[in-house]
């Protein structure tokens, strides 16, 4: 069996960044389990979602690099989460560098570069610049997508 890695995040509006990303963990060994932030803990570090956290878990379980998605309630989970989950691999993006070198003492820590050109952050700001009308138009646009993908 390969290792087992986890990795943290939010993952709004999923774009090949995300995919590059968990392509490239589950790379890394055997099993990825992605943890993802909720939005509850996402209103706590003061960061707003566009898709609800049922549907980003959902996204992330159906995406073939990984294994297990679990939720990112707080902060402080993360080692619980890794004696738990026997992870042997703690993985995050170069954005993390450093932050999360504390939890060496129970697994490898790994920051991996970030695909350039593309964030939820970057993709925001855009959404941030159009107007209302066009805004409308894209939500009913993914709201059919959305009800087609849930009819296959």
């Amino acid at each position: 069996m390969g290792k087992r890695i986890i990795t943290y995040g939010t993952f709004d509006l999923f774009h090949i960044g995300h995919v590059r990303l968990l392509k490239r963990l589950a790379g890394l060994g055997g099993h990825l389990t992605v943890c993802v932030s909720t939005d509850e803990f996402n209103a706590i570090k003061g960061k707003k979602t566009v898709i609800p956290f049922e549907q980003r878990a959902e996204i992330l379980g159906a995406c073939r690099y990984v294994d297990n998605v679990l939720p990112e309630n707080d902060w402080a989970q993360k080692r619980d989460d890794i004696v738990r989950e026997k992870i042997d691999i703690f993985a995050m993006g170069d954005d993390w560098s450093g932050k999360f070198n504390d939890l060496s003492d129970l697994c490898e820590v790994f920051y991996l570069p970030r695909t350039e050109d593309i964030s939820s952050t970057s993709l925001k700001a855009f959404m941030d610049a159009l107007r209302d009308d066009q805004l409308l138009e894209i939500k009913h646009l993914i709201e059919t997508l959305n009800a087609k993908a849930s009819a296959l």
